[in-house]
């Protein structure tokens, strides 16, 4: 790696610490929070207590599960960290057919995912050409398409989500 690289990678990284930092100097606010996450179609994929898809993760506890700066990363760059049981498998059968949905579990034999319609299904191994499993999530990164006023009432929303009793 050059010299003139390391300069731009280093003025980079300072870019988003000073972008991250001045982030969280901004105070949310858990009701406008709240208001957005459901006019923002959030619960096309996640699901709040019994409301929403069961597509993506359940976030009805995830102020337990996750600190305001993981929330606030996981909105911003959510391809950072996608867990193992939120990732999505792409596969083709052997009739043409691509098939997409969150991995619920395989074996040797068969492999059972949930579709984007919350559809439970099953298929063979041995009736499939390919199979991936996809690196990235689904969720789109909110930055640029939200204020930071926005992402911290979000944050803040989230951060009081801590399940039921």
């Amino acid at each position: 790696m050059n010299l003139s690289r390391v300069v731009v990678f280093v003025g980079l990284a300072l870019a988003l610490v000073s972008s991250a930092a001045a982030l969280a100097q901004v105070s949310g606010d858990a009701t406008r929070g709240k208001t957005l996450v459901e006019s923002n179609a959030c619960f096309d994929c996640h699901r709040i207590d019994q409301r929403g898809s069961r597509v993506g993760p359940d976030l009805s506890d995830i102020g337990t599960r996750r600190t305001p700066e993981r929330l606030q990363q996981a909105l911003l760059e959510p391809d950072e960290e996608v867990l193992f049981e939120n990732r999505y498998v792409r596969f083709v059968t052997k009739e043409g057919a691509t098939i997409t949905g969150r991995l619920l579990n395989q074996d040797a034999l068969s492999v059972q995912l949930l579709t984007p319609k919350e559809e439970l299904k099953t298929y063979m191994r041995a009736s499939l050409r390919d199979y991936t499993i996809v690196d990235k999530g689904l969720m789109p990164s909110l930055r640029g398409k939200l204020t930071d006023q926005q992402v911290a009432d979000i944050v803040s929303y989230l951060s009081s989500l801590k399940g039921q009793p």
